[in-house]
């Protein structure tokens, strides 16, 4: 494989490994515990939980496929790979800070309606329409 190749192949294949990424924390985290915030709400959780998983992949992939000669190679320092592990993790605190923001109104909405809904206790209604 041409040396020239090296780095856009790299690249693609960070960002392919990036995206399954998170996507799957995304799923995970919707399904441990339920976004009620909306559309913008679900999007900052998706880039809070993108940026805290491209961390790993693109240390490994810089020291693994871009070992050192191919760094000099491709005019590509140590320098910038830090300075990008570290956008990408305040990128993931200021999301999570904003998806908080966006979150916390409706979060406690919906609690405060379990709370209603427990304290009401079991109807009769419940009863005939659980299915039990």
């Amino acid at each position: 494989m041409e040396l020239s190749l090296i780095k856009p192949l790299t690249l693609l294949a960070l960002a392919a490994i990036v995206l399954r990424l998170g996507l799957l924390v995304h799923r995970r985290s919707d399904a441990d515990k339920p976004i009620h915030g909306g559309a913008l709400s679900q999007m900052l959780n998706f880039l809070s939980g993108l940026c805290f998983v491209a961390i790993l992949p693109t240390v490994c992939l810089s020291v693994l496929i871009l070992h050192p000669e191919a760094v000099r190679f491709a005019g590509i320092t140590w320098h910038p790979i830090l300075f990008i592990v570290l956008a990408l993790g305040l990128g993931s605190f200021a999301f999570a800070l904003l998806h908080a923001a966006f979150e916390r109104a409706p979060l406690q909405r919906a609690q405060q309606e379990a709370d209603a809904i427990k304290a009401r206790g079991w109807t009769e209604q419940d009863a005939k329409t659980s299915g039990l």
